[in-house]
């Protein structure tokens, strides 16, 4: 994977789809990440291991032909760990996909819309939308931020005297009074 201060760092799963290529029926893409995409992506989500990663989309034209619909959903195979006892927790994955894809130019004329029924758009990029990355996107968002084995809980730490009164200003109380003037 190759890194620039110019250019973003190339994607670990990239499928490019040019989107001239769409033909007018729409078509259906079944895409598997091979095993050194899944170590890729396994490194970028801090993963122990991505067993499997597959995406079953559907991609047709919307909007008089000037966006891209992409429907579906990503299937995985994970294996986080676990927040509490650090041992490997798998897990299975399926995330539902439904985004639309939009020429740069439409996104920008858009810009500032008020109507609540418009839907936000992905920039096509020179005539591209890649699935790879999309599916990539949305695994990570499917992923469980802070996985935690069935029944594990943490505890709370006690330090020193559980029975001390409590509160920022607790330790005034200990302070020895000062006798009152007798004047």
């Amino acid at each position: 994977m190759k890194k620039s201060k110019n250019h973003p760092p190339e994607p670990e799963f990239s499928r490019p789809l040019p989107v001239e290529k769409i033909p007018p029926t729409g078509t259906k893409e079944i895409l598997e990440a091979k095993e050194v995409e899944r170590q890729r992506l396994a490194e970028r989500f801090g993963l122990p291991e991505l067993p499997n990663l597959r995406a079953e989309l559907e991609v047709h034209p919307a909007r008089a032909d000037q966006t891209v619909a992409v429907t579906g959903k990503v299937i995985a195979d994970v294996v986080q760990q676990c927040v509490v006892t650090l041992e490997p927790l798998p897990a299975h994955i399926e995330q539902e996909i439904d985004v639309l894809f939009a020429a740069p130019e439409l996104l920008e004329t858009g810009a500032g819309s008020t109507d609540p029924e418009e839907e936000e758009a992905e920039p096509i990029v020179d005539g591209v939308i890649d699935l790879g990355e999309l599916a990539a996107q949305h695994l990570g968002i499917a992923l469980d931020p802070y996985p935690r084995k069935p029944g594990v809980a943490f505890v709370e730490a006690e330090y020193g005297d559980s029975k001390a009164p409590a509160g920022p200003l607790a330790q005034l109380a200990n302070w020895p009074k000062k006798p009152k003037d007798s004047r």
